[in-house]
């Protein structure tokens, strides 16, 4: 029998976790931080018991009023030929996950199911009929509680940035090219941050993913966007994923290189979404830009214009900084700024300084992120 037991979570992890473990560290007080868009509540719920014929037992999360869930357990005990569903309200399955799903995501100190939109979701305990009398135990030790999230702005003069579907009927391309991006979210926190090269990578800011801390831990979220361009705030289903392995990352250029998880990626559930490619030549002030974001944590925007109706660009460096009038806000933090004429990524997007918004050019994060693609060469874009 294929199973998993995890350990609980100390009352002191927890409060770290809820508190402030997803900042990596001190930063720039221009840094656009994470929002925070749930807190992370403590919690002792049990589904336990044997398998019986023609039983699925269950157990109701719920939490009034939040916005999502997502569920922590400290303990799950799985046998052969069962597995685990979590239904939203309306009785949808939003993940399934059995032992080897647990023994893949898990952390050591527990495994994070997806999250649930809405307030209330169901846990059971499905099986093929072929086990019956096995036991099995879940026990979730942790629930997050989503709210909704108020942020303070780096917005420049008036938002300009549009929705995907909007951007859709002007320029295929770029839409196209902002698929590779999602939503990031871990620990009570929302940034920003997309595939890059055909291979199992994505790139985000490390004060979104600290080198202390797990991507296993967070849930990536493509396709999160609204269906239509206007009138209707419906919102696309999308795909969750989990992170995986952390590979190298550095608080000076605040960046983080990491994989999916395996399992998950080699499922191909993030193949559609496609990846972007890298430009590591020097960047030129004037150069057209434009970035696609989870601002706010938000259904994905794309900021390609100024406020006098001017394509973004490139309006000055400082260092290892890029500095432009795109629009962005608290959870833009590791976006891509994408190069309007080649579409490959040029600066990864991480605060604003002096009236304009700003991240560290590609070429001065290449050389540390090299040694992680094939025969080191820089990824061009999917088609």
């Amino acid at each position: 029998m294929r199973s998993i037991h995890l350990f609980c979570l100390t009352a002191g992890m927890l409060s770290m976790a809820g508190a402030s473990s997803s900042l990596a560290g001190p930063v720039d007080p221009d840094v656009q931080l994470p929002v925070r868009v749930a807190n992370i509540e403590e919690a002792s719920q049990r589904l336990n018991g044997w398998l019986a014929p023609g039983h699925s037992p269950s157990m109701v999360v719920s939490r009034p009023g939040a916005t999502f869930l997502r569920l922590h357990f400290s303990t799950a005990y799985i046998p052969d030929g069962a597995w685990v569903e979590l239904t939203n309200a309306s009785g949808e399955v939003v993940d399934r996950f059995d032992a080897d799903d647990v023994a893949s995501g898990s952390t050591g100190e527990g495994y994070y199911a997806a999250s649930v939109e809405g307030d209330t979701t169901t846990v059971t305990m499905r099986h093929d009929g072929s086990n019956a009398g096995r036991a099995f135990s879940l026990v979730v030790d942790s629930v997050d509680v989503g709210f909704a999230s108020i942020t303070s702005r780096a917005v420049i003069g008036a938002d300009q940035r549009e929705r995907p579907a909007c951007v859709l009927a002007t320029d295929a391309t770029m839409y196209r090219r902002s698929q590779a991006v999602a939503r990031v979210y871990g620990f009570g926190y929302v940034g920003t941050a997309w595939r890059v090269g055909a291979e199992n990578r994505m790139l985000t800011n490390h004060h979104v993913i600290g080198n202390h801390q797990n991507p296993a831990d967070f849930e990536l979220w493509f396709g999160h966007e609204h269906a239509v361009c206007g009138g209707s705030n419906a919102t696309t289903a999308g795909t969750k994923v989990r992170g995986g392995e952390r590979l190298v990352g550095d608080a000076g250029r605040d960046f983080q290189l990491f994989a999916l998880n395996a399992q998950e990626f080699s499922s191909g559930k993030v193949a559609r979404y496609g990846y972007l490619g890298l430009d590591v030549t020097p960047l030129a002030v004037g150069q057209p830009i434009y970035i696609p974001q989870h601002g706010g944590g938000r259904p994905k925007q794309i900021a390609r214009m100024d406020d006098a109706g001017r394509s973004c660009s490139i309006a000055s460096s400082a260092g290892n900084m890029r500095r432009y009038a795109c629009d962005t806000e608290g959870g833009s933090s590791g976006s891509p700024v994408i190069d309007r004429q080649s579409h490959r990524a040029r600066v990864l997007h991480n605060s604003s300084d002096g009236g304009l918004n700003q991240g560290n050019a590609i070429e001065v994060i290449w050389p540390s992120i090299r040694p992680y693609f094939a025969n080191g060469q820089v990824p061009s874009s999917s088609q």
